[in-house]
């Protein structure tokens, strides 16, 4: 599975007029979802990438649905924002998967691109993955006349980046005969020992 655009996509990215489409896997605990920003529904097959064969990957409108843009730095990707407006007539099957945050919290994101031909909307060269990550706590955004589910997605290296705010003085929670963090405390408190 390519990480960047091919030769042929690099020649369509360079193009005065450009179409390019993203494919999205979520991992529901109920099932992954696959879907497109695509003009129509796509299967892929001989890619090598076990989360794309011999799935289809469901178009939907763009209008409702949007992938923020991934933002890459050292260290790591900024947070990427799913969101999903036009809830009238949305699943209820989905809501409520969504209204539960065990069903997708950890779960993971992923993200390809490819190119359309931008008059016959056919694939133009290989298919590209550019984002993987899990998902984490979504929110729902609006107020009585509109609403969108905002859902953020971390990067892997944010996962091991996060601070684990503990400190040498919880090892009572793991032993709790253990006292050196009281004794550490005092030590620096200028306590002394008298015999």
């Amino acid at each position: 599975m390519d990480s960047r655009p091919d030769t042929a996509a690099n020649a369509a990215l360079a193009a005065d007029v450009r179409r390019p489409v993203t494919f999205c896997f979520l991992d529901l605990a109920s099932g992954p979802i696959r879907v497109t920003n695509a003009p129509y529904s796509f299967s892929f097959a001989g890619t090598g990438d076990e989360d794309l064969d011999g799935f289809t990957f469901e178009a939907v409108d763009p209008r409702f649905v949007s992938v923020g843009p991934v933002k890459a730095q050292e260290g790591g990707s900024d947070t990427l924002v799913l969101t999903l407006s036009g809830l009238a007539g949305v699943d209820d099957e989905l809501m409520t998967e969504l209204g539960d945050r065990a069903n997708y919290a950890g779960r993971d994101c992923r993200l390809w691109r490819a190119m359309l031909d931008p008059q016959q909307l056919t694939r133009i060269g290989a298919i590209w993955s550019y984002f993987t990550g899990y998902m984490s706590v979504p929110k729902i955004v609006g107020d009585r006349t509109s609403q969108t589910i905002q859902l953020s997605v971390e990067t892997y290296l944010a996962f091991f980046g996060q601070a684990s705010n503990r400190t040498y003085l919880d090892q009572n929670s793991y032993d709790a005969g253990d006292r050196s963090a009281e004794l550490a405390i005092a030590v620096a408190n200028g306590a002394t020992r008298r015999t």
